[in-house]
């Protein structure tokens, strides 16, 4: 490693994630560390520790934001099923919905 680890990053989880990487043989480059500590510092140690997690349990290669688990997805058959838009729209009197 050639790079600091920030005061705030989870330095236990930061540990887990280049173990993770190095196992993988795809080892953290300064560049990529860089980028992932702007994206951690935004949440708190327990958050960082979830979010290295969740790649590590995942097998992904990158860290992604957390998802809080009632905030809908975008996409999929939601936007295929939605006609609420359609709501004010009227066929012979009746309300289509």
């Amino acid at each position: 490693m050639t790079y600091t680890i920030p005061i705030d990053i989870n330095a236990e989880a930061w540990a887990e994630w280049c173990e993770y990487r190095k196992a993988t043989r795809k080892a953290v480059s300064k560049f990529a560390a860089a980028k992932q500590f702007k994206l951690l510092l935004r949440y708190s140690e327990d958050d960082q520790q979830r979010i290295i997690d969740h790649s590590i349990a995942n097998d992904y290669q990158g860290l992604f934001e957390l998802r809080l688990s009632n905030q809908p997805q975008t996409g999929g058959m939601k936007m295929l099923t939605d006609t609420s838009w359609a709501a004010h729209i009227v066929d012979e009197g009746n309300l289509l919905n």
